[in-house]
């Protein structure tokens, strides 16, 4: 890094390339010839020896790039050197891969939870206008098996079993006491929405 910076440094108040690669350098390098014509147009006084070491620290900036050049265009499609190094070590890729996959399945259980809270408020407005309730899909996003009797009112949860009810539960991921008997339907029915004056109000009976 030294050299490098020694290569670049100028009379001229030429900033360094910002980058490694051809391009900066390209850049620098025609800052720098500018930079030294209009220095022997003002016929301003030189040594030989500086001269000739300008001319010597153009060449090895026209090498340095030429060497830039020779390497990007041999591996054209090659990544940064420092994403390299990350991609071949393979405890910071797993790390790496892990924090996404985390990221991304606390993101969808947001939107699993969002898509069920919506569903739940359609099913509030339908029963305060008098209609049927829709069936909601379990969390994930699967609809409730074909054995399971859908619900559309609180009859339809009255008549449920009592391993329909908490496998219905168990897909809203909604927590309960095997134990209960009316809990558990009133819980089904507040997940789906069925919170009308007339459902709240309505006497579940006990499983058979």
């Amino acid at each position: 890094m030294e050299e490098i910076a020694e290569l670049f440094a100028n009379d001229y108040n030429i900033p360094p390339p910002a980058q490694e690669n051809s391009a900066e350098v390209n850049r620098f390098l025609g800052a720098f010839a500018i930079e030294m014509e209009n220095k022997d147009g003002r016929m301003e006084i030189q040594t030989p020896e500086y001269k000739r070491n300008e001319l010597e620290k153009f060449h090895r900036i026209c090498n340095f790039a030429r060497q830039l050049n020779e390497r990007e265009e041999q591996a054209p499609n090659q990544p940064p050197h420092w994403f390299q190094s990350w991609l071949n070590d393979p405890n910071a890729m797993t790390a790496k891969v892990d924090r996404l996959e985390g990221r991304l399945d606390r993101l969808e259980m947001k939107f699993d939870r969002l898509e069920m809270n919506f569903s739940r408020s359609q099913n509030i407005q339908r029963r305060s206008m008098g209609c049927s309730a829709n069936i909601i899909p379990f969390l994930h996003g699967d609809q409730p098996d074909d054995d399971l009797p859908g619900i559309t009112s609180v009859e339809d949860i009255d008549r449920l079993t009592r391993d329909q009810c908490t496998r219905y539960l168990d897909g809203y991921e909604i927590p309960y006491n095997y134990n209960e008997t009316i809990r558990l339907k009133e819980r089904l029915r507040d997940a789906v929405g069925l919170i009308s004056p007339y459902d709240i109000t309505f006497c579940f009976s006990g499983f058979q």
